[in-house]
């Protein structure tokens, strides 16, 4: 198990790494790309291209009114993120992996927080991946490190219980 200490220094580097490089490939695709047009790369396997999205996972409550998109997504998200960061510094039965995965959830979604308060509520996206047809939404570095640290979450919970119920 780790103390505090050592939970503090590891959710400020992991988050702090994530915020950084989140932040810098938003600046990136801000001032680098076209807006509104996509590049392909890679046999068109990556799509490069700014986007700003005001809803959450695929637009998801875009067309709310912004006073309501402002409380939910500025202000319920920036609580559930102070209670992620409580969580993951005190939670006493996490582990070191799922300290890491609870970490970039943190540095994805404080990093999207900064977007929405310095971007009228907006988020900026880039990336879009995949085969023909077959794509992805446009996304950011943000939502793969909270993607992967959820996964990482229910992977090593599941680990921990799946210990747990062995050593009965």
């Amino acid at each position: 198990m780790m103390t505090t200490k050592q939970r503090i220094y590891w959710v400020s580097l992991i988050a702090g790494a994530g915020l950084c490089l989140d932040q810098l490939s938003k600046w990136f695709a801000s001032y680098y790309l076209n807006g509104w047009q996509m590049t392909s790369y890679w046999f068109d396997l990556v799509r490069l291209g700014y986007r700003e999205n005001s809803g959450v996972f695929l637009s998801l409550g875009s067309e709310l009114p912004p006073p309501l998109r402002s409380v939910l997504f500025i202000g319920v998200i920036g609580l559930l993120l102070v209670a992620i960061l409580m969580y993951t510094l005190k939670g006493a039965e996490l582990n070191r992996n799922q300290v890491t995965g609870l970490s970039l959830v943190l540095s994805g979604g404080v990093s999207n927080l900064i977007d929405r308060v310095l971007n009228n509520g907006a988020v900026i996206d880039f990336l879009n991946l995949g085969l023909g047809e077959l794509r992805t939404g446009v996304f950011n570095i943000a939502d793969v490190a909270i993607l992967c640290g959820a996964v990482m979450v229910i992977l090593f919970t599941s680990h921990n219980q799946h210990v747990a119920t062995q050593k009965t």
